[in-house]
């Protein structure tokens, strides 16, 4: 077997045991046997070296993962054939000094933590180191400091069986950190805040997942009479590892925030997390990604000017070119939710694919048909021959293809009515008929808040050219109640 006891200093050469536990979560990555003593980490490598290219090699693997949370320099870590020499040869290591490769026999008893206890009566004894320990006689050292001590070197030695409990990872992240000194601004948290977050990222990347939701909590003074607590939720769009992207969300959010006391206490809990989606890393190092993504630049907007001031787009079910889609305002759940959800296509491929309620869309009815033969270049109405075929028929699809390309860039809303000239249309000079008809009939099955008017439409599409404006998209209206009216409805860019 080989241990290796972990653990970071700070820059005054003390040791820091609160960050034992976010070593140990890192450990997990390299090895399932992962412990946790009183102010180490402890890890047994020995079926993990073959994987990794050996000690040095792991050594390098568990500094290059472990750089977010201690400075490069500040870990240490010490090996030996069992955890209480590896953690023996930790302790007695200095920062300024390499890590002592004694034997376990010259090990000084200070740094065994079952000889703590007994240093002086041990010393009275002659003992200084763990040799002098194991030759004294079994029996009468154990009837005078107990059995402990002797269960302890046996370990060391190898001639008892180790008994550790395995570290397991907690379906929840949740830690607390006390502030130094009582924080009176909101921003003065964020750096309390970099740590919680580092800690976070250790148990993310033992568990390969991505966080979706974290709630921040800081703890007032309850002296001054307000609200003891005050907290703060953070909701992503896609789950990330990337700890920088939160801290600058929470940056955004903390501003407009205001402490009615100082905080002592800031405490950081994991709300929702999922598994991350795997990339594939191309070799070449011109396309590597660079800066945030589109969601993170959406969520930092939404944090700085207001999740009503930045819209999404949302797709709908019609087939009428105004209700095809929706501007909302964004939302990170929404965006989490329609990941998940099928498209209307997909829902379309069969019916053997289950549809959930949540999940029902229901279609208007509609049917494109086709341009008439000879191109229909006439003002009059249009005489289309034959039977139009529903676009949601497969044998249509070439047809619902070639209406798809003729939608312009903008739409007009609502659609402009068009002053008529002999009989055509006009906008900023006569139109000239390019493409068309193209006939739109839409029926039925609408939401139940439009109007009857609404729910039946029966258009002939056309592209026209305007002298002044360019290429056009209108429409001429053929329900009954109309009189021939023409619209604009969109400009092509």
């Amino acid at each position: 077997m080989l241990w290796i006891a972990l653990q970071a200093w700070s820059e005054d050469a003390q040791p820091v045991p609160e960050l034992s536990q976010a070593l140990a979560w890192q450990a997990l990555a390299l090895t399932p046997r992962v412990a946790l003593a009183r102010d180490a980490a402890l890890m047994e490598v020995s079926a993990s070296l073959r994987l990794f290219g050996g000690l040095r090699g792991l050594l390098l693997r568990l500094h290059s993962g472990t750089h977010d949370l201690v400075q490069p320099g500040r870990l240490h870590a010490a090996p030996g054939p069992t955890s209480p020499v590896a953690l023996g040869r930790l302790r007695l290591a200095q920062p300024w000094k390499a890590v002592v490769r004694l034997p376990a026999s010259d090990l000084p008893l200070a740094v065994l933590d079952a000889a703590g206890p007994h240093l002086d009566a041990l010393g009275r004894l002659g003992c200084r180191v763990w040799g002098d320990v194991r030759r004294l006689p079994r029996d009468g050292l154990a009837r005078r400091l107990g059995a402990a001590l002797l269960d302890a070197l046996d370990e060391a030695w190898g001639d008892r069986a180790e008994s550790q409990h395995w570290l397991q990872l907690p379906d929840v992240f949740e830690d607390r950190l006390e502030l130094p000194f009582g924080v009176e601004h909101s921003t003065g948290l964020l750096f309390a805040l970099q740590r919680l977050l580092q800690r976070l990222k250790a148990w993310l990347l033992a568990r390969s997942q991505g966080v979706l939701g974290v709630r921040l909590v800081w703890q007032m003074d309850a002296r001054r009479g307000v609200d003891r607590e005050g907290e703060l939720l953070l909701r992503l769009g896609e789950p990330t590892q990337d700890m920088a992207h939160i801290a600058r969300l929470a940056a955004e959010h903390l501003t407009h925030v205001q402490l009615p006391a100082p905080a002592q206490w800031l405490s950081l809990h994991s709300l929702e997390t999922a598994a991350l989606d795997g990339q594939s890393r191309s070799l070449l190092p011109d396309e590597r990604r660079r800066g945030e993504s589109l969601g993170q630049l959406v969520e930092r907007l939404g944090a700085r000017l207001g999740p009503a001031r930045v819209l999404r787009w949302q797709a709908q079910a019609s087939h009428v070119p105004e209700r095809m889609q929706q501007w909302r305002a964004w939302s990170a759940r929404e965006l989490t939710r329609d990941a998940t959800t099928p498209t209307l296509s997909q829902r379309q491929k069969g019916s053997s694919q289950a549809v959930g309620p949540s999940q029902t869309v229901k279609p208007s009815r509609a049917r494109v048909l086709p341009s008439p033969p000879g191109g229909g270049q006439g003002w009059g109405p249009a005489a289309v021959a034959g039977v139009g075929a529903t676009a949601l028929n497969p044998s249509c699809a070439q047809t619902s293809k070639a209406f798809d390309a003729l939608l312009p860039t903008w739409l007009l809303q609502p659609p402009l009515r068009l002053s008529m000239r002999a009989d055509r249309p006009c906008y900023e000079g006569p139109l000239a008929l390019l493409v068309g008809p193209q006939r739109l009939e839409a029926s039925g099955w609408a939401p139940v808040a439009q109007t009857a008017a609404e729910d039946f439409v029966m258009r002939d599409y056309f592209i026209a050219r305007s002298p002044q404006a360019g290429l056009l998209w209108i429409y001429r209206e053929r329900l009954p109640t109309s009189q021939a009216a023409w619209f604009l409805h969109g400009i092509f860019a």
